[in-house]
């Protein structure tokens, strides 16, 4: 039974374990005090310079705008920096999961490749019960690279 729910909470990981991260990371790297105060400062500059009359005051005009354009770059590269080490962490903390997982799969079937998971009813499984059993050969039994690629059938099917 532990190797049933093992080898299932495993499959069902690998399929939601993705979304959490991206779920976590979002909430990890939001905007900080300093990009909020930039963006308050963008909104100012350019209601002052909406303000200004560009033909009667081209040199205070052309100040702000040249100010507006410095700190919307500022802006800009501090997001790109946040959404780049964000991503960074997605995939990094990700792909360590599936590798983990992907070992922890290896492991189990190396060390449980003859036992069954499931020993279900006899006849239950009649006309498909020696491939699914396949390669214990435990009569009416599901073996674990078939619970495995059952799992993962079906993970995937409820993903979509």
């Amino acid at each position: 039974m532990n190797l049933f729910i093992i080898s299932t909470v495993s499959c069902l990981l690998e399929y939601i374990f993705p979304s959490l991260i991206r779920y976590i990371t979002s909430r990890l790297y939001t905007l900080n005090k300093h990009d909020l105060e930039l963006r308050k400062n963008l909104v100012h500059l350019k209601q002052e310079m909406t303000g200004i009359s560009i033909v009667d005051e081209f040199s205070k005009y052309a100040k702000l705008q040249r100010k507006y354009n410095k700190l919307e770059s500022t802006l800009k590269e501090k997001v790109n920096e946040r959404l780049s080490s964000r991503m960074k962490m997605q995939i990094s903390i990700t792909y360590g999961f599936r590798m983990l997982n992907g070992l922890l799969m290896f492991i189990l079937l190396y060390l449980y490749r003859n036992k069954p998971v499931i020993i279900l009813p006899k006849g239950i499984l009649w006309p498909i019960q020696n491939l699914l059993s396949w390669p214990c050969y435990h009569e009416d039994s599901i073996s674990m690279i078939m619970w495995l690629i059952i799992a993962r059938l079906v993970v995937a099917t409820c993903k979509i």
